[in-house]
């Protein structure tokens, strides 16, 4: 195999490994973005017409003490998830400077022998 071969062979691979990585960060920020829309929809107020003011006032208390807890366990996750996407971009980022050069390797040695 020669080395334009190997160098072929090496910018295919760098280009699969970005897709992977490029993939695995868009499901993740897909994951985020469904937990902060679960968070946004606590937020909506609640329909309590055609209860007594007592029962209206108890039914938006029971839910906001549900709520707050339901915030919280969001808030956890959506910051474990921000994290590992974080993480990921890292590594997506890595992985695109090398397919990058590689690239640009690969576009020189053609450059070369045409010219």
């Amino acid at each position: 195999m020669s080395g334009d071969e190997k160098l072929l062979r090496l910018s295919a691979m760098a280009g699969m490994v970005l897709d992977v990585r490029s993939a695995a960060l868009s499901r993740l920020a897909a994951e985020r973005d469904a937990l902060k829309a679960q968070l946004a929809a606590l937020n909506a107020p609640r329909a309590t017409e055609g209860l007594a003011p007592a029962a209206a006032a108890q039914v938006r208390f029971d839910y906001e003490t549900w709520a707050s807890r339901r915030r919280a366990e969001l808030n956890l996750k959506i910051a474990a998830k921000h994290a590992e996407w974080l993480s990921h971009l890292d590594e997506t980022r890595q992985a695109f400077g090398r397919a990058q050069v590689l690239d640009r390797m690969l576009q020189a040695t053609r450059n070369r022998r045409s010219g």
